[in-house]
């Protein structure tokens, strides 16, 4: 998998990733939402300020919030969700 340019975050919960390939998926982060994992996510202003690293998007704390986990998703758990 080559490395991930860009991460747009929707309004709907989805993020459009796109690879220096060419190649673009639209990763539909709902069904993690309802996890106890990600449902920090639940609340669109934390789901859009995100962090992109070469093989992951990273929505860290709040400023401000000490008992708040930062949260990372790589490009490896995208693909496994979807081929689930």
């Amino acid at each position: 998998m080559s490395k991930m340019l860009s991460v747009t975050p929707n309004d709907d919960y989805t993020l459009l990733v796109e690879f220096e390939d060419g190649n673009k998926i639209v990763f539909d982060m709902k069904p993690l939402i309802k996890t106890i994992q990600y449902a920090a996510l639940g609340d669109l202003t934390r789901f859009k300020d995100i962090k992109l690293e070469e093989k992951a998007v990273c929505w860290p704390a709040p400023k401000g919030e000490k008992n708040v986990v930062p949260l990372r998703l790589t490009v490896d758990n995208m693909l496994f969700k979807i081929r689930e």
